[in-house]
């Protein structure tokens, strides 16, 4: 009668011949996988393509490697690539649905004529029963945008992205279609022009698009999208930029023009220094400066650094940003395609 050793010697076999077999079989099918998607997105005009792929990490994980990875969209009004040197993905065994991802090396985005480039790309991502992406968290590091629209460039140490999908697709305005996160930090701007802040900036954001997800943003799906009365609600908004830090929470909309519009609460400090700032500079009439230092004046407490502090309402609309009743400045325009 066999010994009680050998037995569990010889189960132990089994379970790991049986384990191996699930590992390359599911390596496989990942590899499959893998090529499917990016035969969908050749379907949907993006080249989705890579030099070589390859699959490693048994027996405790699931790795694919890709060498020159590329992401390329020609057709259509928003072109845009994304290219690096080589992509990891790994998953465990026992949790496929999660996938982290790395990217080392040079690599860069391409946005209508606009390079951003940056050294490292790492996060992850969770996709849903149906092999949808659900949520997705990434950072990238020492980014630097190219010149251009009256910019010399522009630098940031990194920039982080977060995404997620509701569980239940929204049925109207008032159900979240979209949660979005971003931490921006180390930014520097060369502009051409003389500026009336000096980095670096710090930048955070946290806010829910409200209504069914505008995909892609073109004007016609933002128009419909503005109609059934789909807002952007900030929860959190900081912005530290010298002399001038802020901290607001409100509602973003858009207008018949398709530009920002909307109302906001703001503590500031830093904010005098600015105005004078933006007056010596020519940004700010002297009137409107007037206006808005009488407004300051009326607002302002001691913060706890000692600092003036203003708690007031900012406005966004008829593309002027507003401070109380004081126009500070005119809004970018932004032109969608």
């Amino acid at each position: 009668m066999p010994s009680r050793s050998f037995l569990i010697a010889a189960f132990l076999v089994i379970l790991g011949t049986a384990y191996a077999a699930y590992w390359h079989l599911m390596a496989y099918r990942l590899e499959q996988g893998i090529e499917r998607w990016a035969e969908q997105q050749r379907a949907q005009g993006v080249e989705a393509g890579w030099r070589e792929l390859t699959f490693d990490g048994f027996p405790l994980q699931f790795r694919a490697r890709l060498s020159a990875p590329r992401l390329i969209q020609e057709r259509g009004g928003n072109a845009w690539s994304w290219q690096a040197e080589s992509l990891t993905l790994e998953a465990l065994p026992w949790q496929l649905h999660k996938i982290a991802f790395t990217s080392d090396g040079k690599q860069a985005a391409l946005l209508n004529g606009r390079e951003l480039a940056f050294d490292r790309a790492e996060g992850t991502l969770s996709l849903d029963g149906s092999g949808r992406i659900a949520e997705a968290d990434a950072t990238l590091s020492r980014l630097a945008l190219a010149p251009g629209a009256g910019l010399q460039g522009a630098t940031a140490e990194t920039l982080r992205l977060a995404a997620r999908l509701p569980e239940e697709a929204p049925r109207g305005h008032t159900d979240p279609g979209l949660f979005v996160e971003a931490d921006l930090s180390g930014l520097a701007i060369a502009s051409r022009q003389a500026l009336p802040v000096e980095g670096p900036a710090d930048l955070s954001f946290r806010a829910t698009l409200m209504g069914a997800l505008p995909t892609p943003p073109d004007r016609t799906r933002l128009a419909a999208w503005r109609d059934a009365g789909g807002t952007l609600e900030i929860e959190s908004l900081s912005l530290d930029w010298a002399p001038l830090s802020l901290d607001a929470s409100g509602t973003l909309a858009l207008d018949p023009a398709l530009q920002p519009v909307g109302a906001l609460s703001a503590t500031l400090s830093g904010h005098g220094p600015l105005l004078q700032r933006l007056v010596a500079m020519g940004w700010v009439r002297p009137q409107d400066a007037s206006i808005a230092a009488v407004a300051f004046g009326l607002l302002e407490k001691p913060g706890s650094d000692g600092r003036p502090t203003l708690n007031a309402p900012v406005t966004v609309q008829d593309g002027f940003l507003y401070i109380g009743p004081a126009r500070l400045a005119p809004v970018p325009r932004i032109a969608w395609r």
